[in-house]
């Protein structure tokens, strides 16, 4: 995912990152192969309005970049 590559992240520490961001919101556990199933397009996030939010801060984005991120054509969640 070109986010990760723009802020220098690797996939574990944006899994990390995400994780600790979603702590305080919706306690939501992450696991790495949610995280790589995103980023290789296997899966697409579904998110809550806060944990999108958390998603942005994170790779410093806007919501149009997160959302064209992610391939438009899967029915899967992640």
């Amino acid at each position: 995912m070109k986010l990760l590559e723009r802020r220098g992240l690797t996939q574990e520490q944006f899994a990390e990152l995400v994780e600790n961001g979603w702590q305080g919101i919706s306690g939501r556990p992450l696991s790495r192969q949610a995280v790589n199933a995103w980023i290789n397009g296997r899966a697409i996030p579904k998110l809550s309005p806060a944990e999108t939010l958390v998603l942005t801060e994170i790779l410093g984005c806007t919501l149009t970049e997160l959302a064209i991120a992610f391939p438009h054509d899967l029915e899967d969640d992640g």
